[in-house]
Order: C-alpha cells, then sequence, then structure tokens
C-alpha cells in the first residue's frame, strides 16, 4: 500500500470511536458498534448478536415503539428472547432521539447497529468509546443483490409506485444513473452528495478502516464471527446458543436472496464497476486488512 504523503486527518468525530489496536475492550465501559453495510450479512450479524447470544440491541427494530413519544429508554422484549432497546439508530432522526435520552451512557445497549457511520460516532464520549466493526462484501456482488433484492421486495410490490423499476433490468437501473456510486467510501468519508470522489476522499476511508475498525469479511463468515467474539469476548453461554450460532453462520444465513449472478467482464458488471471503482479498491484495501488483524 503506497501511502500518499503523510498519514490524513480523520475527521473529529472519529475521536469518540477507539482505535481498534487500543488494548482489549473493556465491557461497560468500551460500546461495540457495528457499521451495517447493506447487503452485507447485517441481517445476520444481527440475527446471531439478538437471537443466539442474547445481547440487547440498539439497532432499526426498536424504533417500532412510536417516534418519540415515549421519553424515556426501555428495552422492549420481542419474540423469541430478542431484545432491542426502544430506539431506531438507522435514521438521523432516530439518532438524535437516542442522544438526547443517552443511549449510550444508559449501559442499555450491548451493541450498537446503525448504516449511517458519521452520525452514529455522535452516540459515544470520550469516556464511553465505540468500537467499531464491520462486514465487507465484494462491491460487485453486494451492488447486483442490492439491486435485485429492492426489485424482488418493494418495486415489484403492488402499489409501490416504482412500476417503472419493477420490470427494468441492472443494466437499464445502471445506465439511466440510478445507481448508486461508492457507497462505502461516501459513508467512510460523509461525502454523500458530492459529484466526485477523489483519492483523498479513498486515502481517508482508507485510514479510518485502519486506525478503527475491526475487519469482518463476507466470504470467511466463519473466521469473521470468531474474530468478533474473541475481540468483545462474546461467547455462547450453553449448547442452544452454541447451535444457534452454527446453524445461522453455516446455512440458515437469514436474508440470502437468489438473484442471477454477474458474470465478470458482462455488461452489467462493467456498468457496476464504473460506480465503484473506489469501493473496489477500499475493498482490496479491507482484504488486506483483515489477513494482517
Amino acid at each position: 500500500e503506497a501511502i500518499l504523503g503523510n498519514t490524513p486527518q480523520l475527521p473529529p468525530q472519529f475521536q469518540s470511536l477507539a482505535n481498534v489496536d487500543s488494548g482489549p475492550f473493556q465491557r461497560g465501559i468500551d460500546v461495540p458498534f457495528y457499521w451495517h453495510v447493506p447487503r452485507s450479512g447485517g441481517g445476520t450479524v444481527n440475527d446471531i448478536l439478538g437471537s443466539c447470544l442474547h445481547l440487547t440491541l440498539a439497532a432499526d427494530a426498536g424504533g417500532s415503539e412510536g417516534e418519540s413519544g415515549v421519553e424515556m429508554l426501555k428495552v422492549l422484549h420481542f419474540a423469541h428472547e430478542v431484545n432491542y432497546v426502544n430506539v431506531d439508530t438507522s435514521t438521523l432522526k432516530g439518532i438524535q432521539r437516542a442522544q438526547d435520552l443517552n443511549l449510550v451512557p444508559s449501559g442499555l445497549a450491548d451493541v450498537v447497529i446503525s448504516p449511517l457511520l458519521h452520525d452514529g460516532t455522535t452516540l459515544f464520549t470520550p469516556t464511553r468509546k465505540g468500537r467499531l466493526f464491520t462486514i465487507f462484501r465484494n462491491p460487485i456482488e453486494r451492488a447486483a443483490s442490492l439491486f435485485y433484492f429492492i426489485q424482488d421486495t418493494q418495486w415489484k410490490q403492488p402499489n409501490s409506485g416504482n412500476e417503472q423499476f419493477a420490470s427494468m433490468t441492472i443494466e437499464q437501473f445502471y445506465e439511466a444513473g440510478f445507481a448508486e456510486n461508492n457507497w462505502m467510501t461516501r459513508f467512510l468519508t460523509n461525502e454523500l452528495t458530492k459529484g466526485e470522489l477523489t483519492e483523498e476522499d479513498l486515502h481517508i476511508a482508507k485510514e479510518v478502516l485502519r486506525q478503527k475498525s475491526l475487519i469482518g469479511l463476507l466470504e470467511e463468515k466463519g473466521e469473521t464471527f470468531d474474530r468478533f467474539q474473541k475481540y468483545f469476548g462474546w461467547r455462547p453461554k450453553n449448547g442452544a446458543e452454541e447451535e444457534c450460532l452454527a446453524k445461522k453462520l453455516e446455512w440458515a444465513w437469514p436474508m440470502k436472496h437468489r438473484h442471477p449472478p454477474v458474470e465478470k467482464d458482462s455488461n452489467a458488471y462493467i456498468l457496476i464497476r464504473s460506480q465503484n471503482l473506489f469501493d473496489l479498491q477500499l475493498y482490496e484495501y479491507a482484504t488486506e486488512l483483515f489477513k494482517q488483524q
């Protein structure tokens, strides 16, 4: 990895996240923060942490208790002993509410889960730092999975208001300019609306990963979960939890959604690649970090 001059400054909000190598995780002081990259195994992470290891989560599901009606934090008990704090950390509004209600200082959440990396960092404090972990997936596979998943679960539904997308091919979707561009690099640098990303943005994104994140890879999910468990000291408490974990990792990958593969160098592949040149480099870098960590 050629370092471009010196190490870039990370945006100041990352000070509320501990460095990945800054000593062992301290339960009760550090708070695990899962950055949920869509269609990269996040549903399974949620499932394993909640249903198998019975950790209390702050994620999207807790927000179903009405928006801001409840002005006190509490733990909601869902079916199958899955527990969520009554906040929705997947939206900016939900994160602001969680912050107002002192989610992290309350100690109620064992893990915070959000796709909104920069907004999510605002929940943590210098004395209760977040410990970032995430799972990466090959950006071409991720983009194809996202397109087909949304097309099947949303656009093809009656009265979705998205009839134009219901029968569109993935090639047409990309050619028409509807697809997202370098999602991971943009969310790591908080450059969601910038026209064209630069090498400097990529460099900052890599640096965030290097300094702050424990890296998992979807294609190495067994090894990834072993690392997460070791790092955070999570252990199945009994045979049932052990079996639940093995099952979810091996065959019940919960949100698996079948779709046509994108063949290398096909038209679809070239179109997706053109929108993800920085994310592809970032993914290469993440696989390097995975080897090193």
